[in-house]
């Protein structure tokens, strides 16, 4: 009796140590496989981030021109107003002040006028009266 078991221990004991190289060699392999889906991963993760980094450089460079662009409409704007009111006090201005020279030089004809008038007059009755002297004496 003590021959049977021992074979039978021993054919456990080869079949448990099989199945021990077995699973040794699996981890092996699952260590390896790990390895290599680790090195996948980082590689995937070093073009992901690569791409990202491009990305966000581009989007730097478009938001910034998209502020210039921006920038430059308002002040453009902003210079088109400030001229369009420079313009309009401008003209203000010189119709007032062509208004007030019209009114001055208008004022100061009238008074030529008036002042040629009266002394073109006053020369003509002195003319006048000085010829009724002198003719009816």
């Amino acid at each position: 009796m003590n021959g049977k078991p021992s074979n039978a221990r021993e054919a456990l004991l080869a079949e448990l140590l099989g199945d021990v190289q077995t699973l040794l060699g699996r981890l092996e392999n699952a260590d390896q496989s790990a390895k290599a889906t680790a090195a996948a991963v980082t590689d995937a993760t070093a073009q992901y981030r690569t791409q990202v980094d491009e990305l966000v450089t581009k989007l730097r460079v478009e938001t910034a021109n998209i502020v210039l662009k921006t920038t430059e409409h308002a002040a453009q704007s902003l210079v088109g107003q400030q001229q369009a009111t420079l313009q309009k006090a401008a003209t203000q201005a010189i119709q007032q002040a062509l208004n007030e020279h019209v009114l001055r030089r208008t004022r100061r004809d009238w008074m030529i006028a008036i002042g040629s008038s009266a002394l073109t007059g006053s020369a003509a009755t002195l003319a006048l009266l000085g010829l009724r002297a002198w003719l009816f004496g």
